[in-house]
């Protein structure tokens, strides 16, 4: 892609993604009576990982107390989250899941929270679709497949950011009062994920680029009921399914039994010991065709007591996988990235006018996610960070030399990969070798061994796609995207070969037992090109 002029765009709050802590945030500053841009990768409220989600928010009801609420979350974190953050959350999300209610979502009210799935496989496409009729009725401007690849930082502070339409390559600087990342996590760079295919830590390398750190990278969730019988392996299961069902290996031993997992629900209570049971039995061979099977056969009177599930949504499961009449192959899967960009109270960054809202923020579940909070976390941190974003924008002035600003940034990061040559033919297959990569050495076990393999991979892959040029758009949008997902895996790479104990969802077997002196952050930047280690944080004392 060769040299373009550079269209300015301008609006009060700049909001990069559009799942629920986008689309919410935009609701939001529109609120406050002021002029939000919404931008995105893909289709406005389409392909990110609301839309994939079940549909269920964990919030207290009368059943459950806020404290219950904040204690299951700081059981899940391993004491590594950000209390205040946690505390936050807890008290914001009732009322704001409340709003939906009220927006005529069908809702169904669980002990730990409300669900909003009505009777199809995934509840997400509802809440994302509700929002982005609400956002279109409120006339809020959107611009659709946009890749930002640069935050534009002068004087200390965020004043927007530059992107390019990946369809015609016209480039666009994004001149605003303040900047919200609402981007997603990177469950998509490993192999196996559930994930929407272009989450790969875009605004984790956004964040990094621009001089700010990430936390707790090395902490990534798993998944283990997802269905193996689809190619993209991206259809997970209800956790009653594990609960009512025996899972055997390919030489029908009761893998619960085994390995002594008997937790209630026990896809959510001992995720991670079942999706390391899996990954142990696959790697030892002892899988079919790389999945363990689930038995449901002669269970739908438990699954039916069990509840959790409507009428139609236990049709249309039978319907999808026959669970009835023959076992259903499940493999673990990518789910959840629990680091990133450290956030305040407030939804601020340590970079001014630069706020973050829902999986792209650290710091609120530590070592491992509660179930249910991922919607939480992100409509309550989407609606701070808004209404912060819109209080700073007021509150500063506008850079006067934006466009110069973006003309440098276009000339190291856009223009230097646009040139002439035509090279990225490879960038589909350095992609998928990434993920392989990410899969077998930095997934479910991990080891000194393994992590020094991956990161000389990593680091051998960023070499090759350094070599990489395209003059179409499209090829273009693919190298970056490529780039940020080989960037972020370092950055995982690298936390989790520095933490030398098991905790959460970061599981060693060199160091296979929690260790106190490990209540600590691991934090990253970029140094150079790449994220290295930069410092390591304990976590504050906390009085009870």
């Amino acid at each position: 892609m060769k040299e373009s002029p550079i269209h300015v765009i301008d609006s009060d709050v700049l909001i990069i993604g559009s799942g629920i802590a986008g689309l919410r945030a935009a609701l939001e500053v529109t609120r406050k009576g002021k002029r939000p841009l919404l931008i995105s990768k893909s289709v406005t409220g389409k392909s990110n990982n609301t839309t994939r989600s079940g549909g269920a928010f964990t919030c207290s009801t009368p059943q459950w107390s806020p404290d219950n609420h904040l204690r299951e979350t700081l059981e899940a974190g391993r004491m590594l989250n950000d209390r205040s953050l946690v505390e936050r959350l807890v008290t914001r999300a009732p009322s704001l899941i409340q709003e939906f209610v009220d927006m005529g979502m069908f809702a169904t009210q669980r002990k730990t929270g409300v669900s909003f799935r009505r009777s199809t496989l995934l509840g997400g496409p509802e809440i994302t679709s509700t929002l982005t009729r609400k956002c279109l009725e409120a006339g809020i401007q959107t611009m659709e497949r946009i890749l930002v690849t640069d935050l534009i930082v002068s004087d200390g502070r965020c004043h927007g950011a530059l992107g390019f339409d990946k369809r015609t390559g016209e480039v666009y600087g994004f001149h605003s009062g303040a900047i919200l990342l609402a981007t997603g996590g990177a469950g998509a760079i490993y192999s196996q994920h559930d994930n929407v295919p272009g989450a790969v830590g875009d605004g984790y390398v956004l964040a990094m680029r621009a001089g700010l750190e990430l936390i707790d990278m090395e902490f990534v969730q798993f998944y283990p009921l997802v269905f193996s019988g689809s190619r993209n392996r991206s259809m997970i299961l209800p956790a009653v399914f594990a609960d009512i069902g025996i899972i055997r290996n390919r030489f029908g031993e009761d893998l619960k039994m085994k390995y002594n997992l008997h937790e209630r629900p026990i896809a959510i209570m001992s995720r991670d010991r079942l999706s390391q049971a899996f990954f142990k039995e696959i790697a030892a061979g002892n899988g079919v065709n790389g999945a363990m099977l689930l038995d449901m056969r002669g269970s739908e009177e438990r699954l039916i007591d069990l509840g959790g599930l409507t009428t139609e949504s236990r049709e249309l499961f039978r319907r999808k996988f026959s669970y009835d009449s023959k076992p259903i192959m499940i493999t673990p899967a990518s789910h959840f990235t629990m680091g990133g960009i450290p956030i305040d109270l407030f939804g601020r960054t340590a970079l001014g006018g630069l706020f973050a809202a829902g999986e792209v923020a650290g710091g609120i579940h530590g070592a491992n996610r509660m179930g249910g909070n991922a919607l939480s976390e992100g409509l309550v941190f989407g609606v701070i960070g808004a209404r912060s974003a819109v209080e700073y924008a007021d509150s500063e002035s506008r850079s006067a030399d934006f466009q110069d600003l973006c003309r440098m940034a276009a000339e190291k990061r856009v223009t230097p990969l646009g040139g002439e040559s035509q090279t990225s033919s490879n960038v589909p297959l350095l992609m998928r070798e990434l993920r392989d990569i990410l899969w077998k050495r930095i997934g479910i076990v991990r080891n000194e061994l393994s992590l020094k393999e991956g990161l000389e991979k990593i680091d051998d892959i960023l070499e090759r796609l350094s070599t990489q040029r395209s003059v179409i758009s499209g090829d273009l949008y693919r190298i970056m995207e490529c780039i940020s997902a080989a960037l972020t895996s370092r950055a995982v790479a690298i936390s989790a070969l520095e933490r030398t104990e098991s905790r959460g969802a970061h599981f060693r077997d060199d160091f296979p037992e929690e260790n106190d002196q490990w209540l600590k952050h691991v934090h990253v930047k970029m140094v150079g090109e790449v994220p290295r280690v930069s410092r390591i944080i304990p976590v504050p004392d906390v009085e009870e």
